[in-house]
């Protein structure tokens, strides 16, 4: 059993624990239930955006979304998250995760967490350019694709599922995260309306690798607390209805950086979903 990893601002996938079962326990696809060794993949289409926070960065359209998973015994894979199982009961998994640095999708539309969203590669620099009048210049740089890991633990109680990961880079650059959320139940019936809460602290050296710059602007740590409404609706044959709205609030030592202009991030969907 292991939590689809809901702990940065998602495109689809909501909080649910996920069973691993024999091929013959699963009756049918499922989000509660996939055969252990087996590759899952499902295309969401639809209509939503995400906001862009940074000074003339453009909103980041949600058309066609993919996903894509494989859990076996131990070894899962989720999108760009992969793990091992360390120990596992019906209600707690405790892993060792590896997952990217989600700050980049920001600064460059070709991205792999924005995959099938625009495509093209953006310029690094639209930020950085310091164009409006008063704005301090920012010298142009290239912020790298990173990776994060460490132990993760995911656990369900009274039907609410939660998940906490403390995570280390380990792509070159230095800093900590801490990732947590639960996700709570509305309606259970035909659909399901559920709610996630979280927070993400980033440390003092990844809110600098992306907002920062030497002798312009250096912030401290950050706490970015979110929220996501969403529902889902099982239609003819492998389809589901899905739609959801999040928003996640940016902490002052990323907004206080020259090249941010707003104190959030929003981001709505309204699409169905194919499972193969």
């Amino acid at each position: 059993m292991r939590a689809n990893s809901i702990l940065l601002p998602a495109v689809v996938a909501s909080l649910s624990l996920v069973q691993t079962a024999t091929a013959d326990d699963c009756e049918g696809p499922s989000d509660e239930c996939v055969a252990v060794g087996g590759w899952n993949f499902s295309l969401a289409f639809g209509a939503g955006t995400r906001t862009n926070p940074l000074v003339n960065g453009e909103h980041i359209p949600l058309v066609v979304i993919p996903h894509i998973s494989y859990y076996g015994k131990r070894v899962f894979v989720d999108d760009l998250d992969f793990g091992f199982s360390v120990a596992e009961t019906d209600t707690n998994t405790v892993s060792l995760v590896a997952s990217p640095g989600y700050d980049r999708v920001y600064f460059y539309r070709s991205d792999l967490q924005n995959i099938f969203v625009g495509g093209i590669p953006g310029n690094p620099d639209t930020a950085d350019a310091g164009s409006n009048p008063g704005t301090v210049r920012f010298p142009p740089r290239s912020r790298r694709i990173t990776y994060l890991a460490g132990p993760e633990w995911t656990f369900k109680y009274l039907g609410i599922t939660g998940q906490i990961d403390v995570l280390q880079e380990i792509t070159g650059q230095s800093g900590q995260e801490v990732r947590a959320a639960l996700g709570i139940p509305v309606i259970a019936s035909k659909g399901t309306l559920a709610v996630n809460i979280g927070v993400t602290w980033k440390s003092a050296a990844i809110v600098n690798y992306y907002y920062g710059a030497v002798n312009i602007y250096e912030g401290g740590s950050a706490l970015n607390p979110f929220v996501k409404l969403g529902y889902t609706l099982p239609l003819a044959g492998r389809w589901r209805f899905n739609a959801f709205a999040e928003y996640e609030r940016l902490a002052s030592a990323i907004t206080d950086s020259p090249i941010v202009a707003e104190h959030h991030v929003a981001t709505v969907f309204v699409g169905a979903i194919y499972k193969f």
